[in-house]
This record gives structure tokens, sequence and C-alpha cells, in this order.
């Protein structure tokens, strides 16, 4: 959350010409749910369809750049099927990661009683899972259009 994924994806997309696939806006459509009810869902609903959701991505023609939720770490399958893609992880340090991830939306249900834990026991659990899938890290320390750049440039090379 909070790390780029809707910004950086909307630039490379625009840069490259390949459609732009928002993970929250494709969630709702398959679910049939307003973005205030899919921020509503309990966290096992939504991690489930976090998967679903995935895993039709997956399943598309590429050329396509996709933002994808965090749980898709929790999924040893996913893992696998997104290391034999050209998958970027947009990094960020856990304690940028805690300022910048809000407290309203979606994937931020589990927030209700400690945040900071929630956001740093995630952190600790799923970065081993998204190194090990990753074709490239970023991390989004930088300007959106600087780490855009980065990515661009890997991905012409």
């Amino acid at each position: 959350m909070g790390v780029g994924k809707t910004t950086i994806g909307t630039i490379i997309s625009e840069v490259l010409g390949w459609p732009y696939i928002d993970n929250d806006y494709e969630m709702s459509k398959m679910a049939s749910l307003s973005m205030k009810e899919l921020a509503k869902l309990d966290v096992p609903t939504l991690h489930g369809l976090e998967e679903k959701y995935l895993w039709d991505v997956l399943s598309r023609p590429a050329p396509l750049v996709a933002g994808a939720a965090a749980s898709v770490a929790d999924n040893e399958e996913l893992v696998k099927a997104l290391a034999k893609e050209c998958t970027i992880y947009l990094h960020m340090p856990l304690e940028l990661q805690k300022q910048r991830a809000g407290s309203s939306g979606v994937g931020r249900q589990a927030f209700s009683e400690n945040p900071q834990d929630v956001i740093r026991e995630r952190y600790e659990r799923r970065d081993p899972r998204y190194r090990q899938a990753a074709s490239l890290i970023v991390d989004t320390t930088r300007e959106p259009e600087k780490d855009s750049q980065i990515i661009l440039d890997f991905l012409r090379s």
C-alpha cells in the first residue's frame, strides 16, 4: 500500500502504449461491488478475490501493466507463476511504508487495532516472497517519474 502501483503503472502504460489494469477496480468489477463495499470486505474474502484477480490477469495476453495486491505473496503457486513473468517489485522501506499506507481504503481492513504492527508483520512475511518472484526490484523512494524510468530502461533492455 502506498508504494506507487497505480501512479507508476499508469506512467509506464502511457509511455509504452500498453493497457493498465488496476487491481482495486478489477476486483470491484469481478465481485460486482463498489469500491466502498470492496474496502469493507473481511480480510480472507478480500485476499481470495485478490488471488482470483491475479490468476485472471496472468491469463491475459501480454504486454500489459497490472498492479497486484500484496496478499498474492501469501500464495506459493502465485509466487511461482509470477516468477515466470516480468514481475516488478515496488519496494519501499518499512518505515516509509508505515507513513504512506493510510488508514482507509481497500486492503486496510486489518488496520482497526494497530496498523503499525499489521504493516510490520505483513512486510516481514511478504518481502522475501516478493523478492523471490521479482525480475526487478525498484526502491520507490524517489519521484514516481524517476522510478518509472528505471522500469522503462529495464523493459527496453
